[in-house]
């Protein structure tokens, strides 16, 4: 090699080596933005700037109206999410529809202080399973104000779904107000199943009895809705099928408002539907693994993933929101109102009257929601 070939050589690698520092330099002086997808007031009030404040990274928090909207964005691609949070069947059909990225377990630390209970129940997503972890969860129950029950019918059986699903029981309770949570495939599950049919059903048969059942107790219905906390504590609604978590937050509105009412919450001991809520990284995710992103060269949302499960700010997040985290180790530092409720934080014998989600098929689905829309809309 001639003397010239040999400056040459040295110029294009010297050239070389400052691109890439410049290039280094410019990601290095990117502004770390995490974006997440998730509930409205699903963390507690210092969540988001407690992580910032420890790893520099700014999050963006956008608020999700609908599991639908979710599923719909995700599945259209380029989302423009890092992490997101999605109810397990809906993480269920967009991993199986390759929406979502199966996650690297070493880079997580915390998946060994879920709920036992929860992992067993986890195994029931074939497809969701290697691509979530959850986050938090609760079943569907009654809510209710014990008082005006008791007043009502002393010996009323309120952990049995009969007092809401026998007409001749829930007729006692009309005046004081019933609402039922208004979920198709929630609701359908809980009554196929208290009828002794596969709760996830989609044939005429089955959906005609659950039918007859609703239609049997619609007259004394007051209210179709999913969040019944404001009415409960007003005393427009004495007894609700809905969310576990609805009971802490209605006690906790009640004492702001100066009200001392005493809200109940069971599991009915025919056995009901379990929900988590669950954190996954989509597939186009776009920061997916910045070296520089945490002390631990974890991409943003592992990283936020970790921060998140750590027992203190699980409880903290649970604490706030008044619905029960999946991390074991957190319990001892949530609050007692929800873990003394064996009705809310479970023992085993109780996790083995849930049913878990399932990822229904259209047809099926379809004709759920054909049921529904009929009941909603009869005299």
């Amino acid at each position: 090699m001639s003397a010239l070939t040999k400056i040459a050589t040295a110029l294009a690698l010297l050239l070389g080596l400052g691109a890439q520092a410049a290039e280094g330099a410019g990601e290095a002086t990117e502004e770390k933005v995490l974006r997440l997808y998730n509930w409205s007031d699903y963390f507690a009030a210092d969540t988001l700037s407690e992580f910032t404040r420890e790893t520099g990274i700014r999050v963006i928090y956008d608020v999700m109206d609908s599991s639908e909207t979710l599923e719909a964005k995700l599945m259209a691609g380029r989302s423009g999410y890092d992490l997101i949070f999605p109810g397990d069947t809906v993480a269920e059909r967009l991993m199986r529809a390759g929406s979502l990225q199966p996650l690297d377990k070493g880079k997580l630390q915390h998946l060994g202080d879920i709920d036992p209970g929860l992992a067993r129940l986890q195994q029931a997503y074939p497809h969701a399973k290697e691509a979530v972890v959850p986050y938090t969860w609760g079943t569907i129950g009654l809510t209710y104000n014990a008082d005006a029950i008791r007043q009502r019918m002393p010996d009323a059986p309120v952990s049995s779904l009969d007092m809401l699903f026998k007409p001749e029981l829930a007729a006692k309770f009309a005046d004081c107000g019933i609402s039922v949570i208004d979920s198709p495939d929630e609701v359908l599950a809980v009554v196929l199943h208290y009828l002794g049919r596969d709760p996830r059903s989609g044939k005429a048969d089955d959906l005609e009895a659950a039918l007859a059942l609703l239609k049997g107790i619609k007259p004394y219905i007051r209210k179709f809705q999913s969040q019944p906390v404001t009415q409960l504590v007003n005393g427009d609604l004495s007894l609700s099928l809905g969310y576990s978590g609805d009971m802490t937050q209605a006690r906790r509105a009640a004492a702001e408002a100066g009200k001392r009412v005493d809200f109940e919450y069971r599991l009915p001991k025919e056995g009901s539907t379990i929900w988590m809520d669950t954190m996954a990284i989509p597939a186009d995710a776009p920061h997916p693994d910045y070296a520089y992103a945490y002390a631990y060269a974890y991409a943003y949302a592992y990283a936020f993933i970790n921060f998140v499960m750590r027992p203190a700010n699980m409880a903290a997040i649970t604490n706030s929101t008044g619905y029960p985290t999946a991390s074991a180790k957190a319990r001892p530092m949530v609050d007692a109102t929800m873990t003394a409720n064996p009705d809310i934080y479970l023992d085993e014998a109780s996790y083995q009257r849930l049913i878990p989600g399932q990822d229904i098929a259209q047809s099926q689905m379809r004709a759920r929601m054909r049921a529904w829309t009929r009941f909603k809309s009869s005299l």
